[in-house]
């Protein structure tokens, strides 16, 4: 067996191995032995809302005739949204043992440390833009939050 026909008997069991879904395919002859092996797919993380309102059951199925109610947007209280300045992991407290920067209903002062988002192994510190009432906290530690994404809401 040539070069060109290993290559091609190569990309065809590539094919096969994909469209059947089998994690590895071995082919033995008097001259080659070839073995391969499917890279292990992607982990699924399910992803949690942050912050979801419940529908109750009556509500969800329209009845028939009737046309489905629109979906109520999001309902966030006034104030001013204190939002992730960049992609990381939420937490409301410097460390696991110690009490969060803040807790709803609290008053903070502009410049009060709110919460922590870390990155590439960097603690970054979310400060207050306002002085106010803590209304809401749209994440839990531990969270992944996304850039701009509103994680406090201050009265």
């Amino acid at each position: 067996m040539d070069i060109q026909q290993l290559k091609t008997l190569t990309l065809e069991l590539m094919d096969a191995l994909r469209a059947s879904g089998l994690g590895e395919v071995s082919l033995e002859t008097d001259d080659i032995k070839l073995k391969i092996k499917a890279a292990p797919p992607a982990p699924v993380v399910p992803v949690t809302p942050v912050a979801s309102a419940a529908v109750p059951a009556a509500a969800a199925a329209p009845v028939e005739g009737e046309a489905a109610p629109a979906a109520p947007a999001e309902e966030l209280p006034v104030g001013t949204e204190v939002k992730s300045p960049l992609v990381g992991t939420f937490y409301s407290a410097p460390a696991p043992d110690a009490p969060p920067f803040v807790l709803v209903g609290q008053k903070v002062k502009e410049g009060d440390t709110l919460f922590i988002i870390e990155a590439m192994k960097t603690m970054n510190e979310v400060k207050s833009p306002c002085d106010g009432t803590v209304s809401r906290i749209l994440a839990q530690p531990g969270d992944m939050v996304e850039y701009d994404q509103t994680v406090v809401m201050i009265e």
